[in-house]
C-alpha cells in the first residue's frame, strides 16, 4: 500500500473499518449484547466516557481532527459535568 496515495489510504480505511465492524458484531453475539456494535458506536462511547476528563488538545490528537474547533464541537455532545453539577446543587441541597 502506498500511504502517499490518498485513494489507497481511503480504501484501506474502509476495508479495515468493515472488518472491525464484523468482529465487533461477533463479539456482541458471543457476549449476548443486543445493542448494535460498530466503530462508529465505539467512537461515540469513547467520547461519552472521556467526557471532560481528557484535555481537548489530546482528544484532538486521538480523534485525528485537523481543527481543535471540530473536536470541541464533537465533544460538546458528551460534556455534562457543568449541567450535572448544577443539577446536584438542586437535588442534593
Amino acid at each position: 500500500m502506498d500511504f502517499r496515495n490518498e485513494q489507497d489510504v481511503i480504501t484501506r480505511i474502509k476495508t479495515s473499518t468493515r472488518k472491525f465492524n464484523r468482529h465487533l458484531k461477533k463479539i456482541a453475539i458471543a457476549l449476548n449484547i443486543e445493542k448494535n456494535m460498530s466503530m462508529h458506536i465505539a467512537r461515540h462511547s469513547f467520547g461519552n466516557i472521556s467526557g471532560d476528563r481528557i484535555p481537548i488538545q489530546m482528544l484532538q490528537k486521538l480523534y485525528r481532527h485537523s481543527s481543535v474547533t471540530t473536536t470541541i464541537n464533537y465533544q460538546a455532545n458528551f460534556m455534562h459535568k457543568e449541567t450535572d453539577d448544577a443539577l446536584d446543587k438542586v437535588i442534593n441541597f
